[in-house]
């Protein structure tokens, strides 16, 4: 019954997370509000995924993330936007967080929940960092 949950919250955290156009222009701010933290969600929800279609839930918010730091890689329409995409800083986490989202994908793709726990792990991480740099009022569900 927990892992039916899981999975319904996961699709319709999915499903909500695409509600945003690709080509509308977002605040970073709205960016992480409407796609990044659901998706974010989605995969480090993650429990036993059984089916290809449940593993496809998790490989749909990788890809989202992935599309949507390629999207922020540059800024956005906030006031602090573009001088926070222009600090080498930046474009770290952001390359982290790919890094971490293809380890997610392989491990999708080869159904290894222990390289996803890592790969989700290894997300978390500038995730946090940045959040701390650049918005340090954003606190953590695990604080």
């Amino acid at each position: 019954m927990l892992r039916f949950l899981a999975l319904s919250l996961a699709v319709c955290s999915a499903t909500l997370a695409q509600d945003v156009p690709d080509n509308a222009e977002l605040s970073i701010k709205d960016l992480m509000l409407t796609r990044i933290t659901t998706a974010s969600n989605t995969l480090w929800g993650v429990e036993d995924p059984q089916s290809d279609a449940e593993w496809q839930v998790f490989d749909d918010a990788a890809l989202e993330l992935i599309s949507d730091f390629e999207r922020i890689r540059s800024g956005g329409s906030g006031s602090n936007d573009k001088e926070w995409a222009s600090k080498d800083s930046w474009q770290k986490y952001i390359d982290e967080e790919i890094t971490a989202l293809d380890a997610a994908r392989e491990a999708i793709k080869t159904r290894n929940m222990d390289k996803l726990w890592e790969a989700n792990d290894a997300l978390y991480t500038p995730c946090e960092t940045c959040h701390i740099e650049f918005n340090p009022g954003v606190i953590s569900d695990n604080q």
